[in-house]
């Protein structure tokens, strides 16, 4: 018990720190009222009754009438995605107003496996960000169809769950498996269910009786929803859906239509899952999807609610997520609500954001050497790219080929089509049908576990000349190449082995653009400052010169990620996604 907290509370002894002359958002009662803000010891102890403004302290602030809203929280998202380190992306996000985030670092797991997740966890304890990290549950995300750099059994996620700042088990994405009561699943779920911690979920397009067997197992959340059908379903079920304006997926205006009318909803929460860093820059964190939610008919109090108490209540934290007296001082100031503009951000009653500005820069971890070097592959060749024909007096081949969908969720479906064959060989060039050209695709195991390789073919992807390459392949992160031509493919696939991972784009037999990614060849060393520019250059010269339409980055890192429905392709070979199953690429010859 802190007496000095008491009896400052009490009056009886002064405030370290007065937020005065503001207009407080009280999440309780949904008001909004002036008033003013006692602080000691990083601690609210007392808040003002409506029109009482001004409090007597060591220190006092003028808050110039601006609203004060608990500090933001974002209840789930992948730290790797921004392609920042912690440090810089903390940087990034306090300017936001973003005080709490609930990161899933199971990119850098698939890549480092627990090494990696120790390494995140390491570098996030020294921040003013406060960060809630998750055992990534998935590692890799659908073991029956995927290999990647590490495999967390039950075992290995009960150790991890005994680790200082691991808060719970992230995103159960394997929802094929819970439902059918994997064992390795089940067994990650009770060590979650032992440990007394948070289960979060992934459950794209579950619903009926699949969702209540994957509620019955444990993860209670979701930022999946991609319909107002579906988000109808899971709040009904008490479910909590985690609204999601990532990058890639923008599913607020959607999800809103579930919750416009209803009220004030105990279950709702905002995220942003994956979100580049030259996004966050541009629009903004937590702060963006409060103003989408706000944009699409949502008021704003509980707009502010769902990104403050409710993710508090549903984190189990009840010393944040509310300006009242036992709460922990995270507090923002707003110039309005509607576009929750961001003046000042305070976190435990330390001003880490003032005008605007970052007060001082994150203390940065260096990694270790060897996690800059994660790309173990041999020389590819040309060869390695054609696609072989088996039977010697084949003319023709169906095959499946992976058709991207700019629907919302951007989701992946089979489609299948004849192609000739030529010297024992694909001759996917030829095709003129639905969504053409078709591209090449090929994934290589990188980790240097095994020597798997896929190939596949892509339609709707977009790719007109060239090639791209890429390590950041969700959720293994093997290296990936989509193109129209193996010269380029090889060329692509040769470059960025070369130069330890990244993202990078060929034409005509050079290189056109590169964005390096040092770091388990997913994450950059920069700041973010000087990193975003670099981000959006390269997605400019890939949109100009090899993949037309938006998304590029997204199209790129989509097709191997064996938990979104319903096509995709991983080292092993093309998946389909709901039946958690590999299918061969070509069906038939003739």
């Amino acid at each position: 018990m802190n007496n000095k907290l008491i009896a400052a509370a009490r009056g009886d002894h002064p405030l370290d720190l007065a937020i005065n002359n503001i207009q407080l958002v009280n999440v309780f009662t949904g008001e909004i009222y002036p008033a003013a803000i006692g602080i000691a010891d990083g601690t609210i102890v007392h808040v003002t009754a409506p029109g009482e403004t001004e409090l007597d302290a060591v220190a006092s602030i003028d808050g110039q009438g601006k609203f004060a809203v608990p500090g933001l929280i974002d209840t789930h998202l992948h730290i790797e995605s921004s392609m920042l380190t912690p440090a810089h992306y903390a940087e990034t996000v306090l300017p936001h107003g973003t005080t709490l985030i609930v990161t899933d670092p199971h990119e850098i797991g698939n890549i480092l496996g627990e090494e990696g997740v120790r390494y995140m966890v390491d570098a996030s304890k020294v921040l003013d960000l406060r960060v809630m990290t998750l055992a990534p549950s998935c590692v890799p995300s659908a073991p029956a169809v995927e290999t990647a750099g590490a495999e967390f059994t039950p075992e290995v996620i009960e150790r991890m769950l005994t680790w200082d700042g691991i808060d719970g088990v992230a995103e159960v994405m394997n929802y094929h498996g819970v439902i059918h009561e994997d064992p390795r699943m089940m067994g990650i779920l009770e060590a979650n269910k032992r440990a007394g911690k948070i289960p979060q979920g992934h459950a794209p397009t579950v619903v009926g009786r699949d969702l209540s067997a994957y509620l019955v197992a444990g993860p209670d959340s979701d930022h999946e929803c991609r319909t107002m059908e579906e988000a109808i379903a899971k709040l009904r079920a008490g479910m909590i859906v985690d609204i999601r304006e990532s990058s890639f997926s923008l599913n607020m205006a959607e999800v809103a239509k579930a919750i416009v009318g209803k009220g004030y909803l105990p279950n709702v929460t905002l995220c942003t899952d994956d979100v580049l860093a030259s996004d966050l820059i541009e629009r903004g964190h937590i702060n963006h999807v409060v103003v989408r939610a706000i944009e699409e008919g949502i008021p704003a109090v509980d707009a502010i609610r769902y990104a403050t108490l409710n993710a508090a209540n549903r984190l189990n934290r009840k010393d944040i997520g509310a300006i009242a007296p036992g709460r922990l001082a995270d507090i923002v100031l707003v110039d309005e609500l509607e576009s929750m503009n961001v003046s000042d951000v305070f976190i435990g009653g330390k001003t880490i954001v003032k005008e605007g500005k970052l007060t001082e820069r994150q203390q940065h971890l260096e990694p270790p050497q060897e996690y800059l070097q994660t790309v173990h592959l041999p020389e590819i060749h040309e060869d390695d790219l054609h696609l072989h024909v088996e039977d010697p007096n084949a003319s023709e081949a169906r095959v499946r080929v992976i058709e991207y969908d700019f629907a919302p969720g951007l989701p992946t479906g089979f489609i299948e089509t004849v192609l000739p064959v030529k010297d024992g060989q694909l001759v996917p060039e030829s095709y003129d049908g639905h969504k053409g050209p078709l591209n090449r695709v090929a994934v290589w195991h990188r980790h240097g576990l095994n020597d798997n390789k896929a190939l596949g073919l892509l339609a709707g992807f977009g790719i007109i000349a060239g090639a791209v390459a890429t390590t950041v392949a969700h959720d293994s992160h093997h290296l990936t190449v989509l193109g129209v031509n193996t010269e380029d493919m090889v060329i692509a696939a040769n470059e960025l082995r070369k130069r330890h991972g990244g993202m990078i784009a060929v034409k005509d037999g050079e290189v056109i653009a590169f964005l390096p990614l040092p770091l388990a060849g997913i994450m950059s060393l920069e700041e973010g400052e000087t990193f975003a520019p670099k981000i959006k250059e390269f997605i400019d010269i890939i949109q100009a010169e090899i993949m037309p339409g938006k998304n590029p980055i997204h199209r790129m890192i989509v097709v191997t990620l064996p938990v979104i429905p319903q096509a995709k392709i991983t080292d092993l070979g093309l998946v389909d996604v709901d039946k958690q199953q590999l299918v061969p690429l070509i069906i038939e010859t003739k």
